[in-house]
């Protein structure tokens, strides 16, 4: 309402009420408990059940991951958003906690808020943090144990992955230190299968025609004009030291062939070498080739130096290329249903590239190449040991796994569809950039398989398609470093990214994994250990505005500036035991839409009065028409009331009840450095736990009438203090009953705080006008439109003292 009639004036002016602009209903309405005012939002009707609450009360428990057997705390903060991406997150709650003391509170978060950021600082100074959901209401979040399944180092060999048995190196059948006594020199011609011939310097041309199951044995340096031909069986070995040129060796022959090349031995093609039909090539020595063909379940064996200078690859069939020893190319391409393991050192100084469903690639030694790309839907990549990509790792639509204690780096990373499983204390490094392209399914993305926190540190993440869903995804037993990453929101609807609450996210490691042959390790740098000092000072960032209409329990005009609030500056600190017996904020007078005394007060749900040691006024000075005690407390009431004003205009600086910024370019108007603010500091007899301060617990309201017995207006669903007029309750349009307080028939409320500053609309204009998105909010019970609040007409709401 805004104009104050006495009684007898509002006797005689009820029949011409509703010409009266501003005036919902006069003053002889609250005598007449029947009468109903119109419902100001029309044909709006919300939910029965409808709290009106923008806020959810969430159940915290955290256990630390204490490993110092209980001899220091932890420190646990908890956030709205990610504290390492966003630095300027939002706190909602502060604790300790070490092993048998867990860290539990209520946290009270805006219903927009879906998920809440855990950090867990350790006695090292170490930080990470974790996602959790506030759908369920409780959350138990234990930074000792992953959430999700995991697997163990023990899972090195996957379906799909071959095991290569190595030739034994001092098989003489394999590799003879010497020719065989008493055989005949090969001459070209001449030769009977079954049987054995030296090969000496004189030899241009090895063709062995169709004959079959021969063993030559080169035992002098050879220079061949043409490239060889073995027929099926046939065997050419290489002896130490020995020295063979050829143009090339290319279809070598049928089935089942070998070339062995011995200790100090060295062959160079000049052209390409193909393997074929079972073919096998063991080197213990040097092979140099301008390219390597391996086809048809043949197999390549390096246990010495192969040096290929353009391109090494596995093309089909089965075929297999195993290295114990040094090689370097070009590219190394993986196709078909070929299969690669490298056991010591590798150095591609172009590309590596697995593009087949059937093939696989694993590494266990030192793999160093330019750039990698994985792709075909293929599952079947993994490295064991130290894997260094010196520019572009692509992995599309394929899996790649990096096995416990071992090591991958890349300069960039490009990933679309792509899994890539990290086990036990692995460690995946991207020093530049990782370009997430769209991971459809959940699964995808990276993920922690351990039994023990695999590392994955990114420089730089970016999104390739911004405004997409489904960027990337994070899950298992996964600590990810980076600072730079795209926000996990495309908007308030659309999630860009998921984070399973077993991941931890930091600033910096805190998981140690040790530098190895295989690991260049994690770079962890703790301090050390010690107790956080106490108190520990609690500042939640939380600010709520508070809107009520004064006309309870008729309707008003619902444009929700009769009086408007600011809460904010909660601060409390605690001792080890999550306790506090002091605690302060601050609550702001910012508009006055009212033209009416209106005093105000806040009523602690938690605390009882006889509990208060003292309330302490900073700036302010304590209001003086309300009884209080010697503590502070207003008398006779069971719960602690705290007074907050007497009048609101006075404490705004005006003699006379005007319209304080409600009105654009009002005379009366106030700067919002000159909005009174209450500082109070509340100090208890008791220690109790500093979520009964929160703003669920914090019971602001408005007195709009004090004799006989005053008229109190609170937020919907929050009860009266013990001297409010309960006889109102179900008058008029109020339908309070029971534990239900302050909600209209229709389900309206007289009363709505918004969990951030907010602006509140100006004189006359609905909420519902100023606020388009209100109505879907209160229609659907706050299902839909949860934020509502951030989207406004201009025009219709309050933006400064001359707006």
């Amino acid at each position: 309402m805004k104009l104050n009639l006495n009684k007898a004036a509002a006797i005689s002016l009820v029949s011409a009420a509703s010409l009266l602009m501003g005036c919902v209903d006069t003053e002889k309405d609250f005598y007449d408990f029947t009468h109903r005012a119109k419902n100001p939002m029309g044909d709006i009707v919300a939910p029965e059940g409808f709290d009106w609450a923008m806020t959810s009360t969430v159940k915290l428990t955290v256990n630390a991951n204490d490993e110092f057997g209980g001899q220091y705390y932890y420190v646990i903060d908890v956030f709205d958003e990610n504290p390492v991406l966003s630095p300027a997150a939002n706190l909602l709650g502060k604790g300790v906690a070490k092993k048998g003391e867990a860290f539990t509170t209520e946290l009270v978060v805006s219903k927009a808020v879906q998920t809440i950021y855990i950090r867990q600082t350790t006695p090292e100074g170490l930080s990470s943090v974790r996602a959790y959901e506030t759908t369920s209401g409780t959350i138990n979040c234990n930074f000792g144990t992953s959430s999700e399944a995991a697997t163990s180092r023990s899972m090195a060999m996957t379906r799909g992955f071959v095991d290569m048995k190595a030739p034994n190196k001092d098989d003489i059948n394999l590799f003879p230190k010497a020719a065989p006594k008493g055989i005949e020199q090969f001459k070209g011609w001449g030769f009977a299968s079954g049987k054995s011939y030296e090969v000496k310097s004189d030899i241009k041309q090895i063709d062995l025609g169709g004959t079959s199951n021969i063993k030559l044995y080169v035992t002098e340096d050879l220079h061949l004009d043409s490239q060889i031909y073995l027929t099926a069986n046939s065997t050419l070995y290489i002896l130490p030291g020995i020295t063979v040129t050829m143009p090339q060796a290319a279809n070598n022959g049928q089935a089942d062939c070998l070339i062995s090349i011995g200790e100090g031995a060295t062959l160079t093609v000049k052209g390409a070498i193909q393997l074929d039909s079972n073919y096998k090539f063991y080197n213990l020595g040097t092979v140099k080739a301008n390219d390597f063909k391996c086809t048809n379940n043949s197999f390549f064996y390096n246990g010495g130096t192969a040096k290929i200078t353009n391109k090494l690859s596995g093309e089909n069939g089965g075929s297999s290329i195993l290295n114990e020893g040094t090689l370097t190319t070009t590219d190394i391409t993986t196709a078909g249903d070929s299969h690669m393991i490298n056991r010591e050192n590798v150095v591609v100084s172009n590309m590596t590239t697995v593009n087949s469903t059937g093939a696989s690639w694993e590494n266990s030694g030192e793999w160093i190449t330019e750039n990698m790309e994985i792709s075909a839907w293929n599952d079947f990549n993994i490295n064991k040991c130290k894997l260094i990509i010196n520019k572009l790792l692509n992995i599309h639509e394929a899996k790649l796994m990096n096995d416990g204690d071992s090591y991958i780096r890349c300069s960039n990373l490009s990933m679309n569809n792509a899994l890539v499983e990290l086990r036990a204390k692995s460690l995946f490094v991207v020093t530049e950039q990782a370009t997430y392209l769209e991971h459809k399914n959940s699964s995808f993305g990276f993920n922690g398989t351990g039994d023990k926190m695999a590392l994955l540190k990114v420089k730089k993440a970016i999104a390739q398609f911004p405004n997409n869903t489904n960027m990337i995804h994070y899950s298992g037993n996964l600590q990810v470093v980076c600072t730079d990453h795209p926000a996990k929101k495309v908007d308030d609807w659309n999630t860009r990214w998921t984070m399973a609450p077993s991941v931890e996210w930091a600033n910096s490691p805190t998981i140690e994994i040790k530098q190895t042959n295989c690991n260049e390790g994690s770079g962890t740098q703790p301090t050390p250990p010690t107790s956080p000092d106490f108190p520990v000072i609690v500042e939640p960032s939380e600010k709520y505005s508070l809107m009520y209409e004064d006309q309870w329990p008729l309707y008003g005009d619902y444009d929700m500036n009769d009086i408007v609030l600011g809460l904010k500056g909660l601060k409390y600190s605690l001792d080890s035991k999550n306790k506090t017996d002091e605690v302060s904020f601050t609550v702001t007078l910012q508009a006055v839409g009212a033209l009416k005394t209106i005093a105000g007060a806040v009523m602690l749900d938690k605390i009882n009065a006889s509990e208060i040691a003292s309330i302490e006024y900073g700036k302010s000075t304590r209001p003086t028409t309300f009884d209080v005690t010697s503590s502070g407390i207003e008398k006779n009431q069971r719960l602690a009331v705290i007074p907050l004003f007497d009048n609101a205009h006075q404490s705004m600086g005006k003699r006379n009840e005007v319209f304080i910024n409600t009105q654009t370019g009002g005379s009366d108007n106030v700067g919002e450095d000159n909005f009174p603010e209450i500082e109070l500091t509340v100090k208890l007899k008791n220690k109790i736990s500093g979520s009964y301060f929160n703003i669920s617990n914090i019971n602001v309201f408005i007195i709009v009438d004090k004799a006989p017995k005053r008229k109190e207006i609170h937020m919907a669903g929050y009860k009266p203090s013990d001297l409010a007029n309960t006889l109102l309750f179900g008058k008029n349009d109020d339908n309070s009953s029971g534990n239900k307080y302050y909600v209209s028939k229709e389900h309206l409320a007289w009363g709505i705080i918004v969990p951030q500053q907010f602006k509140w609309p100006l004189e006359y204009n609905n909420v519902k006008n100023a606020y388009a998105e209100f109505e879907g909010w209160v229609r659907s019970g706050g299902t839909k439109n949860k934020n509502w609040y951030n989207k406004f007409d201009n025009t219709k709401v309050f933006q400064n003292s001359r707006n």
